[in-house]
């Protein structure tokens, strides 16, 4: 039995990457929708059926009482998306793209590295999830009207993300699950991990401008953009619910209390205000409505499969021999197998099975910190490796931004395995 269940994962990981790379999808009349999460379902409904997820799997697997478990990880960030589209759908993006365009110098390399640190300034003391779903559609409205190529807007963007997330304990959910799972504290966490990310974030950038100095060279054509100011109403209270949230969630470790609490309140209050205002207003409702319908929830499915799987393997006996195998190796090396496996998994169900495997025999929070900073970098190896990855492939899809699986990977694979080594050799150091 326990061949059959790795039988059956290895199955669906390959058909569910094929799936992503050939964009394979389902149509029925006017719908249209990835097969990715699909198979991955499919997958997990097997997997349950031949018992192979153990005992009241259900139960043990979506309402544990860990810190962090696969429901909560997706009301995290289903809250944060929903309050990021909503914003978009009041106008605040595209209004606050043409307020910088009409600003801009005709200069693209100070544009670049001006925005790059704002990037990262802002996911230090955020969130990188918040940063790709707030951001990307401006980046994408911004190119479209300066007449320039996004792309190294985008991977910028998306790398300064998942780089300087690994800063503080909360920029990233992977950070908060294995860090509480191993007791380290903020303080803590930020001493270790602060010179490390300011490394990956200064490599990856150089990186980047290396790979597109040509373009970035090239003068800015930009030209007037007429776009009709928000409602001043429902953007204050889009951005009061944004800002709320940002700052809750920086504290919530001082005040004890979980995470997901925070978007979640704060995107339901946002909602409920919003729909407060339309109707004193006497406005139809097809803004709340066409945020709602842009959410990713395919995403659902998709995480929750992932957690079964990871169940199925611990098991298979797997995490024994496995926990064996990685405690003969160095951080290094622990931190490439973690690339590999986020990457098929996603890094949130990696980082649950390295918690697991870790927790029988690290003796050093050496490897810990490695598998924290791996889940980060990951991320810009393929879109496999993030749910953010995943959304932000559909925004650009959805604001016709040329920018394809080979492509991610093309340009992810440059990039992200010289920050990895270059963060894993700081960490080994300190």
């Amino acid at each position: 039995m326990e061949i059959l269940g790795i039988v059956i994962i290895g199955l669906t990981l390959i058909s569910m990457i094929l799936s992503i790379v050939f964009d394979w999808k389902i149509k029925i009349k006017s719908l249209s929708f990835s097969l990715y999460w699909v198979i991955c379902l499919i997958g997990a409904i097997i997997l349950l059926c031949f018992g192979l997820a153990g005992e009241n799997p259900i139960t043990n697997i979506f309402f544990n009482s860990a810190s962090i478990n696969p429901l909560k990880i997706l009301v995290l960030f289903l809250s944060c998306a929903s309050l990021s589209v909503l914003l978009d759908q009041i106008g605040f993006f595209s209004y606050l793209a043409s307020i910088v365009l009409k600003k801009s110098k005709q200069n693209q390399i100070k544009l670049f590295f001006s925005f790059y640190f704002v990037i990262a300034i802002l996911t230090i003391f955020t969130s990188n999830d918040i940063l790709i779903l707030t951001f990307t559609p401006f980046i994408c409205y911004f190119a479209k009207h300066a007449k320039i190529d996004a792309t190294p807007y985008i991977i910028a963007e998306f790398v300064g993300a998942n780089t300087w997330s690994i800063f503080f304990l909360i920029g990233n959910p992977t950070n908060i699950y294995m860090g509480t799972s191993f007791g380290i504290t903020f303080i803590e966490y930020a001493l270790k991990m602060a010179i490390p990310t300011i490394c990956c974030g200064l490599i990856s950038i150089l990186i980047i401008f290396a790979l597109f100095r040509k373009k970035l060279k090239q003068p800015l054509s930009v030209e007037d953009v007429n776009v009709e100011k928000p409602d001043r109403t429902l953007l204050t209270i889009g951005l009061t619910g944004l800002i709320l949230a940002i700052v809750l969630m920086s504290v919530a470790n001082y005040i004890g209390l979980e995470l997901w609490y925070i978007p979640l309140a704060c995107c339901s209050l946002t909602y409920i205000l919003v729909l407060v205002a339309l109707l004193i207003k006497k406005q139809k409702l097809n803004l709340l409505w066409g945020a709602l319908q842009r959410l990713p929830y395919s995403l659902i499915p998709f995480l929750l499969s992932m957690s079964i799987f990871v169940a199925v393997i611990n098991n298979t006996g797997i995490i024994s021999s496995f926990g064996d195998f990685i405690s003969t190796q160095n951080i290094i090396v622990v931190g490439i197998i973690s690339l590999l496996l986020g990457n098929l998994l996603n890094n949130i169900p990696m980082t649950m099975l390295m918690t697991t495997t870790l927790a029988s025999f690290a003796s050093s929070l050496g490897y810990v910190y490695g598998v924290i900073a791996t889940s980060n970098i990951c991320a810009i190896l393929t879109p496999i490796g993030s749910l953010a990855g995943i959304m932000f492939m559909k925004i650009l899809k959805n604001n016709e931004v040329k920018y394809s699986f080979k492509d991610f990977f093309k340009y992810g694979i440059i990039i992200s395995i010289p920050t990895l080594l270059a963060s894993l050799l700081l960490i080994t150091l300190i």
